[in-house]
């Protein structure tokens, strides 16, 4: 029996699940009888499946369909209905499983279908995986699973072949860790064994930068004319930024009150009264193609190629908000510029990458941050009784960083603090707010 993705989303559409009873499991397809739980197995479990689609074909998960292996065939084939309750299933947490276990992030739907022959409101859930590009593979799984069936420090590579899951061999591995090495760093050099043992995900090297140099050169000259819109000609100004691998037309999804446009305008910003990108005033318009929001002391610019621009001061107004009443109006407020970084980035991971489905390069640039007056940044809290001395800008050429997104916000921030704070001879780690190379929002919610 052989069927197409389009028939097994017809068959549960049309309320006839049964149709899918002795449908063997492929490349493309795997059943599940019940959903995924939310132990450490259930988490890793997800992972690895949908890394495993990833790094293949793509394909779908479908869960509520219990199979049995025909022996003859060597195989595992769809041999009953277990359609369950929606209640069973957080899809935000399947969501925040996958945002933070693989890297990089891959595009996954879910979509349900009701069992009409069920009596307690049984439903199907489709977990449908996108392929990664070619240039994003592989997929890895950042935690494993050791003896004791707990998520332990680790990663695994794994890729669909036939009907099933196998992980990337270690000398397989150990292959691509030295190849990628030599894209990045564009140099012979391999990991001793004492190395490639104590391994963890930042150690495996970034893939090149998605953005080639000509997107590169667009997008600075977006920075200058945010600069002249703005008036900031003069000012020290931090930029974030966010270039996709090609061009890409992000018109279909970019206006409308259900589209990026009306959640720009609707923004779940982590604090009400925060330092962020609301748009409180209506100050939300179409402008080059595009979506420009104009705050005076900050501003972002969405264009229609699929970038992404955002700048505020460096000035009592935003960035040093309230030092002046310290005595030192230049020094940058550590809190205002950690909430402001991982707002920028909950908008270009969250909002706007989905709708790219492909590579993005983020950047960081501060502009005229040395002279004569130079922007200061201390370690600790800006509002403790005692304050540690602020270190000035170390040079007043533009600090221009870039990096390979992450696609999760919180570590995608944490990327951009370590690059600014090394403008200042600082390690990122003496920021209050930074957690295990990630700015958390739970303290921001807090607040």
């Amino acid at each position: 029996m052989s069927i197409s993705r389009t028939g097994v989303i017809k068959a549960l559409q049309s309320g006839k699940a049964k149709d899918l009873l002795g449908q063997a499991e492929n490349p493309w397809l795997d059943f599940k009888a019940t959903p995924y739980p939310a132990n450490d197995k259930g988490k890793f479990d997800i992972s690895k499946d949908v890394a495993a689609f990833a790094n293949a074909q793509g394909g779908m998960i479908v869960c509520g369909i219990k199979t049995k292996r025909d022996d003859n065939e060597a195989r595992d084939i769809a041999d009953s209905l277990h359609p369950f309750p929606q209640a069973n299933v957080k899809i935000e947490s399947y969501k925040d499983v996958l945002n933070d276990y693989l890297w990089p992030r891959v595009a996954v739907e879910y979509h349900w279908f009701p069992d009409p022959d069920s009596e307690e409101s049984g439903h199907y859930l489709v977990i449908e995986v996108e392929p990664v590009p070619e240039r994003d593979r592989y997929v890895i799984v950042r935690r494993s699973l050791n003896d004791k069936g707990q998520l332990a420090d680790g990663f695994v590579i794994p890729e669909r072949r036939g009907d099933g899951s196998v992980s990337v061999l270690p000398d397989a591995a150990y292959r691509l860790i030295n190849e990628g090495y030599r894209r990045v760093h564009g140099a012979e050099r391999y990991f001793t064994e004492a190395e490639l043992a104590g391994i963890r995900f930042e150690a495996i090297g970034r893939p090149e930068l998605a953005a080639d140099p000509f997107t590169r050169e667009l997008a600075t000259e977006g920075i200058d004319h945010m600069e002249q819109r703005q008036e900031w000609q003069n000012t020290p100004v931090l930029y974030w930024q966010s270039l996709p691998a090609g061009r890409v037309d992000l018109l279909s999804g970019m206006f409308g009150s259900a589209n990026l446009e009306g959640k720009l305008r609707d923004q779940d910003v982590l604090r009400f009264n925060g330092f962020n990108f609301a748009d409180r005033l209506g100050q939300l318009t179409a402008y080059a193609g595009g979506l420009y929001l104009d705050k005076t002391r900050c501003a972002l610019w969405i264009r229609p190629d699929g970038s992404v621009t955002a700048g505020a001061v460096a000035t009592p107004e935003l960035l040093c908000w309230a030092m002046e009443q310290r005595g030192t109006p230049n020094r940058i407020n550590s809190l205002v510029l950690t909430e402001m970084t991982l707002e920028y980035f909950r908008i270009a991971d969250d909002l706007v990458a989905p709708l790219n489905k492909g590579s993005f390069e983020h950047r960081i640039l501060a502009r005229r941050f040395g002279g004569d007056q130079p922007r200061l940044l201390g370690a600790g809290a800006e509002f403790n009784l005692f304050i540690s001395r602020g270190r000035p800008a170390s040079t007043d050429e533009p600090w221009d960083k870039s990096w390979s997104a992450d696609g999760d916000p919180e570590r995608d921030a944490y990327e951009a603090l370590r690059l600014i704070y090394g403008l200042f001879g600082l390690d990122v780690s003496t920021n209050n707010e930074v957690e295990d190379r990630r700015v958390p929002m739970k303290a921001f919610r807090r607040s």
